[in-house]
């Protein structure tokens, strides 16, 4: 019960990194609010857990100052935010990116999670636990998906200047930057890539296989127990080694 009775807010909680996150978040004793754009699909897991569901897009700043009010109301404070939204609205390289593909990106991977951990700073009087979800695109080149790895940059300095901001204010932020986990947001890229391309891929990482959802939830579940107490502005590599080469 490693969160115990602390009120988690968790954005894309619907499926995938969030999904299993909030799954391990209930399983350590926190009480939760997810947040996604599918009514259907946010109900569905907030359902299965017992938890409040807000239908939302944290891009939107009226969408997410409701879900943290939403927390507020309910359990009368916000000890926690996962930040697991996300999308690959644009995969090409510099030279072909569009304009609207590329400020897609940006909303959706940068602009979102900026939304959520101003509403969710203002909202930890008492001090608190942002955990942003990055992306090894962010620490490392690649050949295409531009505007998704300029996006999950910026998380990077975001989390460190946040981390310098609000310290004083007992207030940790952390990013966690997974390899390539297998779940319903890639699915496309994967069946893109091919068979032999994912397998070549896959052959990438040290450890030889891809991650799963689990590692990156348990890796969260560090950063905002109290068992990471002194520990802010740390990007955090769940990928197998990738970015250890």
């Amino acid at each position: 019960m490693r969160l115990k009775d602390k009120v988690a807010l968790i954005t894309g909680g619907a499926t995938g990194l969030g999904l299993a996150t909030a799954r391990r978040f209930a399983r350590e004793g926190a009480r939760l609010v997810l947040m996604g754009r599918r009514a259907a699909k946010i109900e569905a897991a907030a359902a299965g857990l017992g938890a409040r569901a807000v239908v939302g897009d944290s891009a939107v700043e009226a969408d997410i100052e409701r879900a943290v009010g939403a927390a507020q109301q309910d359990f009368g404070r916000l000890d926690i935010l996962v930040s697991s939204t996300g999308n690959l609205a644009e995969s090409r390289n510099v030279r072909e990116t569009e304009l609207a593909g590329f400020m897609e990106s940006l909303n959706g991977n940068l602009v979102a999670p900026a939304l959520a951990a101003r509403a969710a700073a203002r909202a930890m009087t008492r001090g608190g636990a942002i955990v942003l979800i990055g992306s090894t695109s962010g620490l490392i080149g690649s050949q295409n998906r531009f505007a998704y790895a300029t996006a999950k940059s910026g998380l990077v300095g975001m989390t460190r200047q946040m981390a310098v901001t609000l310290g004083r204010d007992g207030i940790r932020v952390n990013l966690v930057a997974p390899g390539l986990i297998p779940t319903e947001f890639n699915e496309g890229y994967r069946a893109s890539l091919g068979a032999e391309r994912l397998a070549a891929v896959t052959a990438a990482y040290p450890m030889g296989h891809l991650g799963d959802p689990d590692d990156i939830a348990n890796a969260c579940l560090y950063l905002a127990s109290d068992e990471a107490k002194w520990v802010t502005g740390v990007i955090l590599a769940v990928d197998g080694g990738l970015t250890a080469g």
